[in-house]
């Protein structure tokens, strides 16, 4: 059984198009179920209607009767279906029309995969291709780092998953079992869909699919982080919020990494590293020092989830170069 998961909220402009794209699959979902969080304009009257027009019958819609963010809206929404595969969905993106199909079947083929992540295509929001320079070792729309050539299923372990999620949740089907877990482990900390490839990787069995299946809309609400320009300057520039918010995520992070440590079997020596590494990464975005840097590379973890850039970059800071600009 296939089931789709939205979770809406003041999507009017874009919404009708992804609920075609989800109508017109190959292989339709046996269930599609849409939970609109208190949306102020249309959005609401735009799906109840596409679902009376299409005579929808396996489509379910209601609102919430107070808002909860997002990451409630997906939590109550996983619990709500009952498929084996499990696609979610943002409110302003297109599928193409074999996504359900070919990550169905990769899923059947290759059954020890937990969460599968399709490639994405950038478009802005009339849906022309957005052309991004490519960063070395990075994928996916410069989202997935990886320093060895992706083939077409790549699995990834824990130590790659603890820097960064490797694409957005709207790429993402997930099978029961992770489902299961993420009821009744997530703490609301980290977005629902990088808790989900957290938890599959702790057994290799979180997978990128590289494929793009889906328009990915880049638009004024929805921004991503894309980045196209790097320079050791823009990034003196930016960098006090870019380092609040990096020390932000690694702290949410080493919540949530405790968080699965208390509830999942992981081998002590590795958890123990693990956290260790997060401590110490977290010291040094607080107060950068050599010898807490000399301590982070000590770690696998370092090497692992930090970019030739990223390794050069935190040299760079140790040495206060921002304040020659202020």
């Amino acid at each position: 059984m296939i089931s789709v998961v939205m979770a809406t909220y003041n999507g009017e402009k874009f919404i009708k198009e992804q609920l075609y794209s989800i109508k017109n699959q190959e292989l339709q979902a046996d269930e599609v179920i849409i939970r609109d969080d208190c949306s102020e304009d249309k959005t609401a009257e735009i799906v109840k209607s596409f679902i009376a027009n299409n005579n929808l019958k396996k489509w379910n819609f209601e609102v919430n009767s107070s808002n909860k963010g997002f990451k409630k809206n997906f939590y109550d929404l996983l619990k709500l279906v009952n498929g084996d595969i499990i696609f979610l969905s943002d409110q302003d993106d297109v599928w193409m029309a074999n996504k359900i199909s070919t990550m169905s079947k990769k899923i059947q083929e290759n059954p020890q995969i937990e969460t599968l992540n399709c490639g994405i295509k950038l478009v802005d929001q009339n849906l022309n291709a957005v052309e991004i320079k490519p960063r070395k070792n990075f994928y996916n729309a410069n989202l997935l780092y990886s320093e060895n050539t992706l083939q077409n299923l790549n699995f990834f372990g824990l130590e790659n998953m603890i820097k960064r999620n490797i694409s957005p949740g709207c790429s993402m089907c997930i099978t029961r079992k992770i489902k299961e877990q993420f009821l009744k482990t997530y703490n609301f900390v980290v977005a629902h869909d990088w808790y989900m490839n957290l938890l599959a990787s702790l057994n290799n069995n979180c997978c990128f699919l590289n494929e793009q299946l889906i328009d990915y809309r880049i638009h004024q609400e929805n921004t991503l982080g894309l980045a196209t320009a790097w320079s050791v300057r823009s990034k003196l520039v930016s960098f006090n919020a870019d380092n609040q918010v990096k020390l932000r995520e690694f702290r949410e992070l080493s919540i949530t990494f405790k968080n699965i440590v208390e509830n999942y079997a992981i081998n002590d020596s590795q958890g123990l590293q693990i956290q260790n590494y997060l401590n110490v990464r977290i010291s040094f975005l607080m107060n950068p020092k050599l010898r807490t840097l000399l301590k982070l590379r000590k770690f696998s973890e370092y090497f692992n989830s930090t970019t030739i850039r990223g390794r050069i970059w935190d040299i760079v800071i140790i040495f206060h170069i921002e304040k020659l600009l202020s």
